[in-house]
């Protein structure tokens, strides 16, 4: 399911969020576990899919529980980690930047249904809400990387300093 941003709001901000909130909006009647999130301008691990069918946070899962999982990480701060699972926790009020986030069907309808409750961007909002549910899991090392220079947004361009092309669990 791709979104493509058809707003007509002057503020690139919000036409981001809008987008966000679209594309969440429509993953109400998915039949999917979990749905993957992804920004645009992205390069991508070269065992992606094997790495994040392995990856410990998604298999630890019970039916219906919560989940958010981040797989891109510009230096978020760590409540506690787990090197021999390849995560860590976040600290929910030090989250930004969504470039690619896992979540449980379940956790997405939580997070268009509550959209409105927190200031900010899309990813301030997701992770903030997300982090009402459930743990904030980041994947280590990133499992994507945010290429260009600049933000669509007009906002300060960020990276995956853990980003690891070659990496495979």
């Amino acid at each position: 399911m791709v979104e493509i941003d058809q707003t007509t709001y002057a503020r690139r901000q919000e036409r981001q969020e809008a987008s966000a909130l679209q594309l969440l909006r429509k993953t109400r009647d998915i039949a999917a576990d979990f749905l993957l999130f992804l920004e645009d301008d992205l390069d991508f691990n070269d065992h992606f899919g094997h790495n994040l069918e392995l990856w410990h946070p998604m298999q630890q899962l019970e039916a219906g529980a919560h989940f958010f999982g981040s797989l891109y990480n510009p230096t978020i701060r760590a409540r506690s980690w787990d090197r021999n699972h390849a995560f860590f926790i976040a600290e929910p009020d030090a989250v930004y930047g969504a470039q690619a986030v896992v979540l449980a069907r379940d956790t997405a309808r939580y997070l268009a249904e509550h959209w409105h409750e927190i200031a900010g961007m899309g990813d301030i909002k997701m992770s903030r809400l997300a982090a009402r549910l459930c743990p904030l899991h980041y994947h280590m090392p990133s499992l994507v990387q945010h290429i260009g220079r600049d933000s669509v947004w007009g906002g300060h361009y960020h990276w995956a300093s853990d980003f690891d092309r070659a990496w495979r669990a």
